[in-house]
Formats: structure tokens, sequence, C-alpha cells
């Protein structure tokens, strides 16, 4: 992953895992984000990511810390 992917993958991670109160977030009761929101929220908040970020933090990520759910709309750290 290059620099920027970390930094997008050190993010999610602060907001999925520990605070996604921090944007406002509302993780379901499966911690469970809606990937829209997710990205919506970030943006917000004055972080600059994209939905092509957000899928290649977890395509490429070898630890596998996030998962999309099947449909591809919900996004949780694993």
């Amino acid at each position: 992953m290059n620099r920027r992917l970390t930094k997008v993958s050190k993010y999610l991670s602060f907001v999925l895992r520990h605070h996604p109160e921090a944007i406002g977030l509302k993780l379901d009761t499966d911690r469970w984000a809606n990937v829209d929101e997710l990205i919506a929220k970030a943006n917000t908040s004055g972080k600059s990511i994209t939905l092509a970020q957000v899928r290649d933090v977890v395509t490429l990520d070898e630890q596998k810390m996030f998962v999309f759910s099947d449909d591809g709309c919900r996004i949780r750290s694993n």
C-alpha cells in the first residue's frame, strides 16, 4: 500500500474500531457502518477520502483489517 492508502487505513481504524462518534458515525449492533455515510462524514470532518481509496484499503490490506458486507454497502473492522 502506498503512503496515502496507509493514512486512509489508519483513519478507518481510528473511526471504525475506536471512535465512530468522532465524525458522528453510528455503527449498527454488529459494528457495521454504511460506506457512503462513512465517506461523507469523513469528508465533512476534513478528511478527503474517496470510495476508490476505501475499496483499495479493503482489497490491498494484507492483514485484512476491514471487510465489506456481501452487497458492498457496509464496512466494518475485523
